[in-house]
């Protein structure tokens, strides 16, 4: 089957901006790796943003639709009752993993790119996308850890978001470099459980910080 333009081009810039990330991906790379010229990029996207945007939301919306489907069906199942952290923490880690099994799964790496990209604007963007998410599963992380704040989960789902982003993006090469050659499956559980232990760690004590400066 025939890919057609707009195809070729969504394909060739998730390749590139994966590879190689946003700011250092041109429209002439993407141009020739999707074998079209300026003109038909700009017809179907206006810009290298609007492309990205049109990235994520091709790769993107399907995992969040399926953490929230596990998250709705884990809920139903609990009734009354708070969802357990670690169903919690597996219902939203697992749909990306998933995904990864996936021929070339170059978006994995493209969502730890953006991640840790500094451009504020384009991360705005992506943060919009991934709200009702982020929404969702904090008040159900907030419920089944009534001891702390919303702030503090909060927070903790923005390390869970964290630390996948950084296994998306380099914890494969790092892996690779060393002798064990663990799976997907392995890694999976591996983040699960740290995630899970983080999650539902005591809220720390305040630590009282001195004052280094001599006088005299």
């Amino acid at each position: 089957m025939t890919i057609d333009t707009k195809g070729r081009i969504t394909d060739a810039a998730e390749r590139l901006f994966a590879d190689h990330g946003f700011p250092a991906t041109s429209m002439r790379d993407i141009t020739h790796e999707a074998g079209v010229n300026l003109a038909a990029v700009n017809y179907h996207f206006g810009s290298k943003e609007a492309l990205l945007i049109a990235v994520i939301e091709r790769t993107i919306m399907p995992v969040n639709h399926a953490r929230l489907e596990r998250l709705e069906a884990l809920e139903a199942d609990a009734g009354e009752a708070p969802v357990p952290t670690e169903q919690l923490v597996r219902a939203f880690l697992t749909p990306i993993f998933e995904k990864s099994r996936e021929p070339d799964p170059k978006f994995l790496k493209l969502i730890g790119r953006l991640h840790a990209e500094g451009n504020q604007e384009l991360r705005a963007k992506f943060n919009k996308r991934f709200e009702p998410v982020f929404r969702r599963f904090s008040a159900a992380f907030h419920r089944g850890l009534p001891g702390l704040d919303i702030v503090d989960v909060h927070l903790r789902v923005q390390f869970l978001v964290g630390s996948m982003a950084y296994t998306m993006t380099w914890g494969r090469e790092i892996i690779a470099a060393g002798t064990a050659r663990p799976t997907p499956d392995t890694i999976l559980e591996a983040l699960i459980q740290f995630a899970v232990a983080g999650m539902a760690a005591p809220v720390p004590r305040p630590v009282a910080v001195r004052n280094s400066r001599r006088v005299g």
